[in-house]
């Protein structure tokens, strides 16, 4: 019992030490910059939360909180958000990579410790005294004071406009990214919508205010599109470069299970029916993938028609970062029990590169005989204007095949190939 007892103490100190040492990390990581090329800030500390806005590689952010693996930061126009923590760095405080601000007090302003009223006094600021803030919280902004971090109310300073991320002359113009993007009357959502410009469409940039661009329509007025639904280009001459995503945590991808409803697909001489495989198999892909980070969409859940138009729609409509069709094949004459494996289909030569990623991880995951890559003429993929693919995952004809598309190992081996393979190809 002795014993017993000595253990769940040094436990406790260990736990407690851990949680100190987490808090003193998060208080020294006042200052990220981001990795990506290209980073989503997203309304909430997770992939299911909306993106609001969007910082690029080495940008400096100002971090507030952290919650569940996201640090909560302010940006440069004062809003905050939230960023995946692994694809960013904690780098130190410094003065060039905060904000200013302009103490509006008529009498002296009290410099504090910590974030409270009850917290020490470590000396006062007067009205008109320029400050650095490094962020804000609950009505209290973190400054720079004397060499070091502290903390003065919020409704007695004045933050400054912020400089915009880039200057004018270097931001030239905007491409959109997708079709029915919403060019506004002023920079902000609550603004009227004035005009829906379609993917690939160029604006000149007349000015930014914020997270938006503000550009002239191809009927002469006045609008704004916000930044995180287009490209930069700091040329006039040239497109902006489409960004791209470089890792499967930020990613966006649509499992499709083939078939369902009154569409049952294919039939096993065991009695498998391929959309009921299509459907186990597509939810053991989703959950492998959201446990990495990445947000996905299933085109059905259920035992449920959904048609072809819509399952393509359905990639437009998230941007998807990829659209993956899971079917399994089957030959016409049954008694040819030899035909068996998996095939990787694509459309489209700009798909090939995300097709022989998957294939390559289907081949090193599974043991079943793996038949390649190869183009293929399928709706699914013709019609989409996102990355995709459509896996042939076995033959229903065969009953090797069969027997193992209804094991949970099978599907498990199919969920971690298609990660591995998404991995390989964001990277890339």
């Amino acid at each position: 019992m002795k014993n017993k007892f000595l253990f769940i103490t040094v436990l406790s100190f260990l736990l407690i030490g851990a949680g100190i040492l987490s808090t003193i990390a998060m208080a020294n990581a006042n200052t990220v910059q981001v990795k990506a090329e290209v980073l989503n800030v997203r309304s909430g500390p997770g992939l299911a939360f909306d993106v609001t806005s969007q910082v690029r590689k080495n940008e400096i952010l100002n971090v507030i909180d952290e919650e569940n693996k996201w640090y909560k930061v302010r940006l440069e126009n004062g809003q905050s958000g939230y960023v995946a923590s692994w694809l960013v760095k904690n780098v130190d405080v410094s003065a060039s990579s905060n904000s200013l601000a302009t103490v509006t007090s008529d009498g002296s302003l009290n410099v504090r410790s910590k974030a409270s009223t009850n917290s020490t006094i470590l000396g006062t600021l007067k009205g008109g005294d320029q400050i650095t803030v490094t962020s804000q919280s609950n009505g209290w902004t973190q400054i720079q004071y004397q060499g070091q971090s502290a903390w003065v109310n919020s409704a007695y300073i004045k933050m400054q406009e912020s400089a915009t991320k880039e200057s004018k002359s270097n931001l030239q113009t905007v491409t959109i990214r997708s079709n029915g993007t919403n060019i506004r009357s002023g920079p902000g959502r609550n603004n009227n919508t004035i005009e829906k410009a379609d993917s690939g469409t160029v604006y000149n940039i007349d000015g930014v205010q914020g997270d938006w661009y503000q550009i002239t329509t191809s009927s002469g007025a006045q609008g704004y599109v916000a930044n995180w639904v287009v490209d930069v280009s700091t040329s006039k001459t040239e497109s902006a470069p489409k960004s791209k995503t470089t890792s499967l945590a930020e990613a966006t991808i649509v499992i499709d299970p083939g078939h369902g409803g009154n569409d049952p697909g294919a039939k096993g001489q065991n009695g498998t029916v391929e959309k009921k495989a299509t459907l186990k198999t597509a939810k053991a892909v989703a959950k492998r993938l959201e446990q990495s980070g990445a947000k996905v969409i299933l085109t059905r859940d259920s035992d449920e028609y959904v048609s072809l138009k819509d399952r393509a729609r359905k990639a437009e409509k998230y941007n998807a970062d990829a659209f993956i069709s899971l079917h399994f094949d089957s030959v016409e004459d049954a008694s040819d029990a030899s035909v068996n494996g998996q095939t990787t289909y694509y459309y489209k030569n700009k798909d090939q590169s995300l097709a022989e990623s998957i294939n390559a991880s289907l081949a090193s995951n599974l043991t079943s005989k793996n038949r390649g890559t190869r183009s293929g003429d399928f709706y699914v993929l013709r019609e989409n204007t996102q990355p995709s693919v459509l896996l042939e995952l076995g033959y229903l004809s065969s009953s090797i095949d069969e027997e193992k598309m209804n094991s949970n190992g099978f599907r498990e081996d199919v969920a971690d190939a298609i990660f591995e393979g998404l991995s390989g190809y964001f990277k890339n």
